[in-house]
């Protein structure tokens, strides 16, 4: 008779499972903490290592013992996490053999490209669904059948080992570009905020946002934006964002009056907004500056201010929707003391004030993080040292370096599968040269309208980036939405930040809206409804980089002068959208009012110095309107208070 398993055998057997990912992780954490100061390897074998570790991470994470899974699934997985060792060590063994027969493909130098292709796809459908997986396919099958292709698809076609090796063991591919920034950098970024993560800075973060919650009227909702900007700015994940934030923030909203659509939109919103804000901008800010070959640190500055206008416009919308709403201030006692809450929160700066002034100095990135990582490491042992004596000290900053290391490569674990894939793409896209003919036919089909350009490129990228991560749909994006507007001689970091933006806000745009998808399911409301709503919330994020593309001053490419003005007049048109899309300012617009607010905005998006004037003045008009009704009103109902 075949002895069943008992459920504490399976218990057991998972915890062991667990132990091993964790060690694997740490493990990951320190070869590359070690590697930031110095390659232990080729920098090609190092990509390999990095994506190895990610892959075993990926299956082990996968794995679990139950009675509802079959055991071939569990021996399959380890098959895979075998594997992807045994790959990655035939390939650094013949790195030599396989860097010198780049003209030839030798069976060896194709089998394990195809093994580590196969795997990698495996890996990202097991983590990121099929939407990559299939992406993926449609290149390869492109880069082979391109002699068949009509019209400007055609090219001469690629032979079955070439794509294979292209890919992969050529070197590039998945040891290109993609796989390089995340190897090097982003691995590093995931491991500082592991490590922020376990010494509790998120937690402090959430506490700022609450106590500064009862500052402000609306400050219910306040939580969401400032908690979700700090939070996503460190993460630059939507989705972990939300999940993290929402479960406070969200509930808040709710019990303060507000409907469960828009808890869930201010959440999804200010999530979405998290990914555009630096320091880590979804590790977009990486490949912007690998691909347009201009230092990071720039690259997060010129993200300061487009990012900030963002948040304004959502935190506009959010006060105003509190006046509307009658939401008063927070006086809840049970809410955390700002000033004591903000003390705990202010030492986790410092290692963030490490980062940008080795930045600054022109360190690079990987230098810069190690020096913030130790910072950081140091924050967190004097806030053990402050709780607890000498061994329990010890003891704990341990559990808690350690618990950081793995959550770190945990989650980047999944970044490094989708990046490594995407190189794929990049590759065969590139070398059949499909970038610039679609360049070609989107600049004919537009014809000299650059805004009817931009608009073809916007909802392009908004496309891409249905139900897939930002970095994928920004990698896409820029390939083959970037060219067209360089070419149509937009400077080339506003092009890579228009369609950076935009497939950011594929989060929050129907039909997928993976945002507010998660976000509904929070707040328990409409998902349809909640999409909606974040994109009303969201709508100086669609404005924004048509600024970047007519006003590039905004960019920090102009004069100061102009940089004030367009930020001058972002901000007008955030706040003419909000009183129109709410049909509120300080009591219900008239009709006359919410026509002239809808014109400013008009107005002051319009790239054009004299409609500034007249979007100005149109607002002023309005305001003024509002005012002198409101006060009417007032009047008039303080002098029936006295006669009743």
């Amino acid at each position: 008779m075949q002895q069943r398993n008992l459920p504490g055998d399976y218990s057991r057997r998972n915890r062991t499972i667990d132990r091993l990912t964790t060690a694997t992780a740490i493990l990951m954490s320190v070869y590359h903490f070690v590697s930031a100061q110095k390659l232990l390897v080729f920098s090609d074998i190092h990509v390999a290592i990095h994506i190895c570790f990610a892959l075993v991470i990926v299956f082990l994470q996968k794995m679990k013992l139950d009675d509802r899974r079959h055991p071939v699934e569990n021996s399959l997985l380890a098959a895979l996490a075998l594997a992807s060792v045994g790959v990655t060590i035939f390939i650094a063994a013949n790195y030599e053999a396989f860097k010198t027969s780049m003209g030839q493909n030798p069976p060896g130098k194709v089998l394990s490209g195809a093994i580590l292709l196969a795997v990698l796809m495996i890996g990202t459908y097991l983590t990121w669904g099929k939407t990559i997986p299939i992406i993926v396919l449609i290149a390869l099958a492109y880069g082979y059948f391109g002699p068949y292709m009509p019209g400007f698809l055609y090219h001469g076609g690629l032979s079955l080992d070439r794509v294979i090796t292209y890919s992969t063991t050529n070197f590039t591919g998945v040891f290109g570009m993609l796989g390089t920034i995340s190897a090097n950098t982003i691995v590093l970024f995931s491991i500082f905020a592991g490590l922020m993560q376990a010494f509790g800075a998120l937690d402090a973060i959430m506490n700022v946002a609450m106590a500064a919650s009862g500052k402000v009227r609306s400050g219910a909702a306040q939580v969401a934006v400032l908690s979700s900007g700090l939070v996503g700015s460190v993460t630059g994940s939507v989705a972990a964002n939300i999940s993290m934030t929402g479960a406070v923030s969200i509930p808040l909203m709710k019990k303060r009056g507000y409907p469960p659509e828009f808890a869930g939109a201010c959440e999804a919103a200010a999530s979405t907004g998290g990914a555009i804000l630096p320091p880590v901008m979804n590790a977009a800010a990486f490949i912007i500056a690998s691909w347009t070959s201009t230092p990071y640190i720039k690259i997060a500055l010129i993200g300061v201010a487009p990012a900030l206008l963002y948040y304004f416009g959502i935190s506009l919308s959010i006060y105003i929707k509190a006046i509307k709403l009658g939401d008063k201030k927070n006086e809840d006692d049970a809410l955390p003391h700002f000033k004591k809450a903000f003390l705990e929160f202010v030492i986790y700066i410092i290692p963030l004030i490490v980062l940008v002034v080795f930045l600054v100095k022109m360190y690079s990135p990987q230098v810069s993080l190690f020096y913030a990582i130790l910072a950081l490491l140091l924050v967190g042992l004097i806030q053990q040292v402050r709780g607890s004596g000498l061994a329990g000290c010890v003891r704990g900053f341990v559990r808690k370096t350690l618990d950081g290391l793995a959550i770190g490569s945990k989650s980047m674990a999944m970044i490094a599968v989708v990046m490594a894939i995407m190189g794929v793409v990049v590759q065969i896209l590139t070398a059949t040269g499909l970038p610039s003919k679609i360049s070609q036919f989107v600049i004919t089909l537009a014809g000299d309208n650059l805004f009817l350009l931009a608009l073809f490129v916007a909802i392009t990228c908004l496309i891409f980036g249905m139900g897939m991560p930002a970095a994928p749909a920004y990698i896409l994006a820029a390939l083959l939405g970037a060219p067209a507007l360089t070419a149509f001689g937009v400077p080339l970091l506003a092009a890579h930040f228009f369609v950076f933006y935009y497939g950011e806000l594929s989060a929050v745009t129907p039909p997928v809206a993976i945002g507010a998808l998660v976000a509904s399911g929070l707040a328990k409301g409409d998902f349809m409804k909640t999409s909606l709503i974040s994109m009303r919330l969201a709508v100086c994020g669609f404005a924004i980089p048509f600024m970047f593309i007519f006003r590039p001053e905004i960019l920090l490419m102009g004069t100061l002068w102009e940089f004030v003005w367009s930020i001058l007049m972002v901000m007008v048109f955030a706040f003419a959208c909000v009183i129109f899309f709410e049909n509120f300012f300080l009591e219900k617009l008239i009709l006359p009012e919410r026509i002239g607010a809808a014109a400013a905005a008009f107005c002051c998006i319009w790239p054009h110095f004299a409609f500034d004037f007249v979007g100005l003045a149109l607002i002023a008009l309005v305001v003024a309107s509002h005012l002198c009704r409101h006060r009417r009103a007032a009047r008039a109902q303080g002098a029936e208070g006295p006669a009743a």
